[in-house]
């Protein structure tokens, strides 16, 4: 009990960091926000694989993953395990990441996703996953186009759900959403669930799957765009 108030504090009024880091060293992100290592999946990940794995327990097998933005290879170690992945390629800028990542049948390659020109790198796959990456992009817009072009059967990716009870509990108490972790530069794109539907048919995608997950239990599934803390996007390949 204690320990949830005191997440709730820090949550509605503290920040993610006492001091700003002046510059973005490598791997700072990382160990930032794993300091455990980068080889388990932790609560929000593990949520995340298993909707993918729900997802595609159903589909014809053997197919291939990329993750963009990999980290650890955490994620693609887990639905090697679960489902019938023939090839897993593992793309991020982290080179400590990619270390981690590489081995047991993982690809390691790396990616500046900052980079628009570094897409054309990106290998065909069958499904593609971006978690947690679009909002850290100032044109997310050219990413998902150029993987709807390579992906054979689909794309997989989430982003926080900004409508999210807490961030609009921050604001009323005058501060903006805090999701960042080592400094407030991370997020340049924000969306609620009801901004992914517009964004979405904005680009011309016309069936999507936009599955809620974690924030308030049973609540999240009632009214996700308030209770839902993330959203997992799922868009099968030639549905545009």
């Amino acid at each position: 009990m204690l320990t949830r108030a005191r997440n709730t504090y820090r949550d509605l009024f503290a920040y993610p960091r006492e001091r700003i880091l002046s510059d973005e060293q490598e791997g700072e992100y990382w160990k930032a926000r794993r300091p455990d290592g980068l080889s388990k999946l932790r609560p929000w990940q593990m949520s995340r694989a298993r909707i993918v794995e729900s997802a595609l327990e159903s589909s014809a097998g053997p197919f291939s993953i990329g993750d963009i933005g990999s980290g650890g290879g955490a994620m693609l170690r887990y639905l090697k395990s679960r489902l019938p992945v023939s090839e897993a390629t593992a793309y991020d800028n982290d080179s400590a990441s990619l270390a981690d990542a590489e081995g047991d049948g993982i690809r390691a390659k790396r990616i500046d996703l900052r980079d628009a020109n570094a897409y054309a790198d990106i290998e065909s796959a069958d499904y593609f996953l971006l978690f947690e990456i679009l909002e850290h992009l100032p044109r997310p817009e050219i990413l998902l186009e150029s993987l709807k072009e390579k992906a054979r059967r689909g794309i997989f990716f989430s982003v926080p759900n900004t409508g999210y009870l807490k961030h609009r509990f921050r604001l009323f108490f005058g501060k903006v959403p805090a999701q960042w972790i080592v400094h407030p530069g991370e997020h340049l794109r924000f969306w609620t669930i009801r901004d992914m539907r517009w964004w979405l048919g904005a680009q011309g995608f016309s069936n999507y799957r936009i599955i809620p997950y974690r924030g308030i239990p049973i609540l999240n599934k009632i009214w996700p765009n308030l209770f839902a803390a993330g959203q997992l996007v799922y868009v099968p390949k030639n549905e545009k």
